[in-house]
């Protein structure tokens, strides 16, 4: 059975706040598309409410991953647009993109002691094993796009070749 925390909600007068923008700041607010955000004093509330969920819950696994897709989202729907417009997939693209989001929300949330020096050296520890587990997985990933020509990429030739390089240089130091 799984339960379900439900946070009291509680409504809060507003205050009115007086702010002063440089004309780019201004701009750039007007402009920018904000789920859920009509008008500037909404965008200003979301921004700040995302801030305070950023702060909040980077010790929290979830919250992290929420942040980190969210973070690269607009780059992954401008790959994604761009590549439907011109006919193309890069499955090393998307791989990677996949991949940043989960070692980032990890890398937020992996140091969540409490202090002292043995909360500290096992939390560097787990940091550590995350970080190569995550590592050695996107590598193994690329290894295996390497081991088929990097078919289904932009340049295959082109990656095959800085592949090649790699393995060759290291045989030769043998």
């Amino acid at each position: 059975m799984m339960h379900i925390k439900l946070h009291e909600t509680r409504t809060v007068p507003k205050q009115t706040v007086t702010l002063r923008l440089d004309e780019d700041d201004l701009t750039f607010l007007s402009q920018v598309e904000i789920t859920g955000a009509a008008n500037l004093s909404e965008k200003i509330r979301t921004l700040i409410s995302e801030a305070r969920a950023q702060r909040e819950g980077m010790h929290d696994p979830a919250a992290a991953h929420d942040f980190a897709r969210r973070l690269f989202a607009r780059v992954d729907r401008q790959v994604h647009a761009a590549e439907m417009e011109h006919g193309l997939r890069s499955e090393l693209v998307h791989r990677v993109m996949a991949w940043l989001p989960d070692i980032t929300a990890f890398a937020l949330s992996a140091c969540r002691n409490s202090g002292g020096d043995q909360d500290t050296r096992a939390s560097l520890q787990s940091l550590e094993s995350g970080l190569a587990e995550r590592s050695l997985s996107l590598s193994e990933s690329i290894e295996q796009l390497g081991k088929s020509g990097f078919r289904g990429c932009y340049r295959p030739e082109a990656l095959a070749k800085r592949a090649n390089f790699g393995v060759q240089s290291d045989a030769g130091d043998e």
